[in-house]
């Protein structure tokens, strides 16, 4: 089963997001803090993604995805951004490294 490590600050939307996952048969890791996302890259096996919220309590999308480039870890990040303009979006995906870049819906 392949692993989604989810790094969001919100409880409902990593609940939400695991049990999408679940039921898609991915095996969800979820955290709320870039401290956490931390531990979890370093856990992760060969073929694993990471979902981000771009902006975090404590980092953003960007910062996670530049951690792991100076640690040596390659995996794909989607960053999930809300109310960011299009410049914001394309830093993250050509200057961040991001994969691609979801738009989250808020309340």
């Amino acid at each position: 089963m392949n692993k989604i490590l989810i790094v969001d600050a919100s409880d409902s939307d990593r609940r939400l997001m695991s049990g999408l996952l679940v039921r898609s048969g991915y095996e969800p890791i979820a955290v709320e803090s870039m401290e956490a996302a931390k531990e979890e890259v370093a856990k992760l096996p060969p073929g694993a993604v990471i979902v981000a919220d771009y902006k975090l309590p404590d980092g953003s999308a960007k910062e996670l995805i530049n951690w792991q480039k100076t640690e040596g870890f390659k995996f794909p990040v989607i960053a999930i951004v809300n109310n960011l303009n299009g410049l914001d979006i394309l830093e993250v995906m050509k200057d961040g490294g991001a994969v691609d870049v979801v738009s989250g819906v808020t309340n």
